[in-house]
């Protein structure tokens, strides 16, 4: 903090106060203007160069961030002395800090004690020796304790989600006030699979037509419609319908009956597909449809989704006019069920059927709103 006072006014009183002061005795201002260096004359020159110096601080010359204690001629730290010594320890040191892991790794004995199973089948194909021998070409382990370890990260929480559900499945079997919700029920019994086409150079307005055409029939059916159809993306629909039934077989399971019934008849399918009892049942468009095979698959729903533009290209027109013309993007997706799905459906319309009862023209109930002239 700076002396309030101004230098030159300090400066003016400083020789009246020296003159009247005796040289034993001492004021509280002499200490400080010391550092100015006046004398007790009126020597002009004195007083001009006592005005040349700084104003006065009455804070200490050194702050507190001066007061630091400075390390001695002799203190180093350890890695200056590190490196103040021979050639060989500086090269150590230096690999030691460069390295990725200093100390040695936490798994280095089960990788060593694996590397016998490592050396019959290398990265590739090739076989290798040591520690590298468990590691793939991206340098992940093939221990087995590493590989449980990424693919079950926390086994306990998962054999607790297991042990739940176990009781909530015996709970809702044995329970007669719960009962297992419809949907599960529907999701544990029967079977279905959604497949999605990439974008294709097409509009929606041309594809739903296929979409339409395929809706309710069976796999093979659709498939005997897109090969003789003169659309142009007809064969596209056809690709992704086999690549969907390719799938359902593979992934889900789904439309093996006839080759379980064959397996069964010692490999003579049609007397198994002739011996199965035929269903015909109403579908919800109201058409027949004759079921031996509850396995069998058909295209329960399909539908377009519209794509990003693909490009623009110019559209001449009359009069030197051209217009942008932008190129549309579609894709085409199909669900493929089981029939044994729609004699369900089938079943459960006749039902509700039952329970509306018959459609009777003038209710039994009592008459209300009574007025003497006709509503109409």
């Amino acid at each position: 903090m700076s002396f309030s006072v101004s230098s030159r006014r300090v400066l003016r009183g400083a020789p009246a106060l020296a003159a009247t002061t005796t040289t034993t005795t001492t004021s509280s201002l002499v200490p400080a203007l010391q550092s100015l260096t006046l004398s007790s004359s009126n020597n002009a020159s004195a007083a001009a160069a006592a005005c040349s110096s700084r104003s006065i601080h009455t804070t200490s010359p050194n702050q507190w961030f001066w007061n630091r204690k400075s390390k001695g001629a002799g203190e180093e730290s350890a890695l200056e002395k590190e490196m103040k010594g021979t050639r060989e320890a500086r090269s150590n040191l230096m690999k030691s800090l460069t390295s990725r892991v200093e100390a040695p790794a936490i798994f280095a004995d089960e990788v060593k004690s694996s590397s016998g199973d490592g050396d019959r089948a290398g990265v590739g194909g090739q076989s290798k020796t040591g520690a590298g021998a468990s590691l793939t070409s991206t340098g992940a382990s093939r221990v087995r304790e590493h590989v449980a370890r990424n693919v079950d990260p926390d086994p306990r929480s998962r054999v607790r989600w297991e042990r739940k559900m176990v009781i909530r499945s015996v709970q809702r079997g044995t329970n007669p006030f719960s009962r297992e919700p419809r949907a599960a029920r529907i999701a544990r019994t029967e079977r279905q699979l959604t497949s999605k086409s990439p974008f294709l150079a097409t509009s929606t307005k041309k594809l739903v037509h296929l979409a339409r055409q395929i809706k309710g029939k069976t796999v093979e059916e659709a498939l005997v419609q897109m090969r003789f159809s003169k659309k142009k993306f007809a064969q596209e629909v056809k690709y992704q319908l086999e690549l969907a039934r390719d799938l359902a077989v593979a992934e889900r399971g789904m439309g093996l009956g006839s080759s379980k019934k064959a397996e069964e008849g010692n490999g003579d399918s049609s007397n198994a597909s002739s011996g199965g009892k035929m269903i015909e049942i109403q579908d919800k468009d109201g058409k027949w449809v004759k079921i031996d095979d509850p396995t069998r698959m058909y295209v329960a729903e399909a539908w377009v989704n519209r794509g990003p533009w693909r490009g623009k290209e110019p559209l001449y027109r009359a009069r030197g006019k051209v217009d942008i013309k932008q190129l549309p993007s579609a894709s085409i997706s199909v669900v493929l069920k089981e029939e044994k799905t729609r004699i369900r459906e089938a079943a459960e319309r006749e039902a509700r059927k039952v329970r509306q009862g018959p459609w009777v023209h003038l209710p039994d109930r009592p008459v209300s709103a009574q007025r003497q002239w006709y509503s109409w």
